[in-house]
């Protein structure tokens, strides 16, 4: 289907401060151009790039980061969709001035269809699917054969050649191990000063039990003095998970 379908039900005049814009910082694009690039060369052999975006609590700039990651590959003309996986304190809608519904549950409950709940942004190549009517059974739903086939569909059908998920802080409940289960994988963001140790190690065992592909993390509020573009290994848990560096306004 072509991109006329899609309902702009949104004012996107209003700008919204912690998205990549001209404004932005050099340093803070480049390091998001840089965890594009390594995202790109995790999704070449895989024809359906889903990916989900979690982190160990709320507050550590998960939903920030996935925003912007999936703005970074909307950048090179691919055509990217952002789904508010987040069930159970979604803000997708909010960061894009969209409506918080018909959205996801709305779709896979049968009550709207698909394309009634895929939004325009402002953002060319950039779409998104907000939360929807919050449902009694966020993981049920994610975890669903329907949200399986709904995936498959947006990368076929539709035509989306990235799709990001915001699911909740693994720590807290399931849903991003049940979802992550039909993607690439999933990707964990960090907070600079602030995520201790004990906690991103529960959040690595929580993934690793459910099977996830763990993409690699992002280390997220780093102070643009110390900004890097480098990456390294995660010798805390001696495996080659990769970090990348941004810098987003806290606590989103």
């Amino acid at each position: 289907m072509n991109k006329g379908i899609f309902k702009k039900k949104a004012n996107t005049t209003q700008r919204t401060i912690v998205l990549l814009d001209d404004s932005t910082p050099f340093a803070v694009k480049e390091a998001y151009k840089a965890a594009r690039t390594n995202l790109m060369f995790m999704f070449a052999e895989h024809e359906h790039k889903c990916v989900s975006v979690t982190s160990s609590f709320p507050g550590e700039g998960k939903t920030t980061t996935c925003a912007n990651l999936a703005i970074s590959f909307a950048q090179t003309g691919a055509k990217t969709l952002i789904i508010d996986g987040d069930l159970r304190k979604p803000r997708m809608h909010r960061m894009f001035s969209i409506s918080s519904a018909p959205g996801i549950t709305d779709v896979l409950g049968g009550f709207a269809k698909l394309e009634d709940a895929i939004y325009t942004t402002k953002y060319e190549n950039l779409f998104v699917i907000p939360a929807g009517t919050i449902p009694p059974n966020p993981a049920e739903l994610l975890a669903s054969q329907s949200m399986k086939q709904l995936l498959e569909k947006l990368s076929g059908v539709y035509g989306f050649e990235y799709v990001f998920i915001d699911t909740p802080p693994i720590n807290m409940v399931t849903d991003a191990a049940v979802v992550s289960q039909s993607l690439v994988g999933s990707i964990v963001v960090v907070k600079s000063g602030e995520t201790n140790k004990e906690s991103l190690k529960s959040a690595v065992l929580a993934l690793e039990q459910a099977g996830t592909n763990i993409l690699g993390f992002i280390l997220n509020d780093v102070s643009l003095d110390r900004y890097s573009y480098k990456y390294g290994r995660g010798n805390a848990y001696q495996k080659d998970y990769q970090y990348g560096y941004c810098n987003d306004e806290p606590g989103k």
